[in-house]
């Protein structure tokens, strides 16, 4: 029985990490070059160290053999090579990393075990440099930049629905380009001392370089065979894959083919669409595969339920499902005949009908799909948005003290106040429910900028402040107190896409971001205060550089509030007073 993909993805990330580690280490030694060559070994000796124990040795090959196992798997499951471009640089360059990892590693390891070369900087940078090194230098180079690439797109993959992942993005970019830049700029000064001690003569380059001639040659000799031989396995490895998935599709597609009937709008002229594709392809694959449109939001990952089915035909030759597959369609109150597409693997033939449209295709309405719930259509994404919720106090105090005209007339002015503020900072209003106003600020663009995301929110906070305050002094003649409000905000991921039958059609956001901004302005009137945020938000002012020091931050009130409905606890900033705002946007008076 193969392992689940849980586990196996686990064992990806962690062995990638495990590599990453290295990576980092050995491109942080490489950077130690910038204060020249002695500089850079005495740097291996602290960062090197541990990685060449037999600890060390067992972490490091044994991630490099899980991790390019998984890969070659991966790519034996993918039962299509469409992928974004994204996926299609991440596997490219993961196929490429040994072909060039091996004759490194062959020269280094291999050249210390057979014949006792020593592994130290000095010969590393001589084999680099100097006129003999042929090319050398420039697959060093290759290497470290295809490494870094490949373990930055797999981190990011992996941790960019995370909030303080998100909320540190700029910084974290920030060293992820410093780090490989500084690396190549210490090779290069470390290279030219190296090259300016050889032509002095220097007795220590020497010295530390020194190899019997016999040794060199029998190095040589003995090396390159190896070289090739692993090479040549590699390339042999990643052709046999490909060539395994081409028979193993062809053979399915003639002997174990599975037939799969589209009915409604998915099928051609409304009728119906066949699709002939090997067992064990999902039902998004084969839609992928025919080039049907099929709404997927979240990629295939069982995260959303935007490519949900009704099987029409085949329902009792199915497999049970899966865990993720289950918990989404408790959470959607699915029937028993809808199935998400991308994780539904048919044994035998089916006819389903896909429920929710794809936005290229259906852009004029509200789609209601047939098991009760509106899909979003049109464009949609997940992305790092902030939600800021507003409540005016006592309204209902408000309104039994004047005619339902005063009343409305008040409340419209208050709404006007967020509005305003909320648009004029670049968010938008999803929803106004009597005086409470849900807006959502970021997820629109191609890609999240949350610094920018947080400081949008907080000046609207600010601006909402202000706009009431001004309200009240406009209206005191007629109020018994100055208004007063509550404010919630809150960084976290959702699902962005239009919804309704205007145009243009509305923004709305989906998931659990809302909810808790909502519950923050609730949990406003018991620590009698005009607005909380989420420590969250704070975090991503201050990755944009503009937010406060530890200091100024430590002056604001700090909490931890169970959310009700959310199920877990969240670290928040008690903002009581206009001035503990303006601190936290990074806004110094004068």
């Amino acid at each position: 029985m193969r392992p689940p993909a849980p586990v196996l993805a686990r064992l990806r990330i962690i062995s990638g990490i495990i590599l990453f580690l290295y990576a980092s280490c050995h491109f942080l030694t490489h950077a130690s070059g910038i204060l020249t060559a002695p500089a850079m070994e005495a740097t291996s000796r602290v960062l090197l160290v541990p990685w060449k124990g037999w600890i060390g040795h067992t972490a490091l090959y044994g991630a490099f053999t899980v991790h390019a196992a998984l890969g070659l798997h991966a790519l034996w499951r993918r039962r299509h090579l469409r992928m974004s471009a994204v996926e299609a640089w991440q596997l490219g360059l993961g196929l490429l990393i040994p072909l060039i990892v091996i004759r490194h590693a062959v020269s280094v390891r291999l050249g210390e075990m057979l014949y006792g070369l020593d592994d130290s900087y000095w010969r590393l940078l001589a084999g680099y440099w100097l006129p003999e090194a042929g090319i050398n230098l420039f697959l060093q180079l290759l290497l470290l930049v295809v490494v870094w690439v490949h373990g930055c797109i797999g981190l990011y993959r992996w941790l960019r629905f995370k909030t303080w992942f998100m909320a540190r993005s700029h910084l974290l970019l920030v060293a992820a380009c410093l780090v490989p830049v500084l690396a190549v700029i210490g090779i290069a000064i470390a290279g030219a001392d190296i090259q300016a001690r050889a032509a002095a003569g220097d007795p220590e380059l020497a010295r530390m370089t020194a190899v019997a001639p016999e040794v060199a040659a029998a190095a040589r000799a003995g090396l390159g065979p190896w070289v090739e031989c692993l090479t040549g396995a590699w390339v042999l490895l990643v052709g046999g894959v490909l060539a395994g998935r081409l028979l193993r599709d062809g053979h399915a597609r003639h002997f174990r083919a599975v037939r799969i009937r589209y009915a409604g709008p998915a099928a051609a002229d409304g009728g119906e669409t066949v699709v002939t594709v090997p067992r064990g392809w999902s039902v998004l694959e084969a839609s992928l595969s025919a080039r049907i449109p099929h709404a997927s939001i979240c990629g295939g990952q069982g995260r959303c339920s935007t490519c949900r089915v009704r099987v029409l035909d085949g329902r009792d030759q199915l497999p049970p499902p899966r865990a993720v597959e289950a918990e989404m369609l408790r959470r959607i109150r699915a029937p028993g005949d809808v199935r998400l597409a991308c994780q539904l693997r048919p044994p035998s033939d089916l006819t389903v009908q896909p429920l929710i449209p794809p936005g290229a295709r259906f852009t004029g309405a509200l789609v209601e799909d047939r098991t009760g719930a509106a899909g979003l259509v049109g464009h949609a994404r997940e992305a790092m948005v902030v939600a800021l919720f507003t409540d005016l106090r006592a309204s209902t105090r408000l309104a039994a003290e004047r005619t339902a005209y005063d009343a409305l007339y008040l409340i419209e002015r208050y709404v006007d106040v967020v509005t305003e503020a909320v648009t004029a900072a670049g968010g938008r209003v999803t929803g106004i429910a009597g005086d409470g106003v849900m807006s959502v600020f970021g997820g629109t663009g191609p890609v999240d900028d949350v610094p920018a995301t947080c400081r949008a929110a907080l000046a609207a906070a600010a601006a909402i402040w202000d706009g009431v305050e001004a309200l009240s002094a406009e209206l005191r003649h007629e109020l018994d107190a100055p208004l007063r409000i509550g404010i919630g905000v809150h960084l976290g991921p959702s699902v962005v896409g239009t919804t309704g039958v205007t145009a243009p059609r509305p923004i709305q956001f989906l998931g659990d971001t809302g909810n808790v901004a909502a519950r923050l302005e609730e949990a406003t009137k018991a620590e009698r205060c005009t607005l909380i945020l989420s420590e969250a938000t704070v975090a991503g002012v201050v990755a944009g550089g503009r937010g406060p020091g530890p200091a100024e931050l430590g002056r604001i009130g700090h909490r931890v509030l169970d959310i009700r409905g959310r199920g877990g606890a969240i670290a928040v900033r008690i903002v009581a007073t206009r001035a503990e705002l303006d601190v936290i946007r990074g806004h110094r008076p004068g």
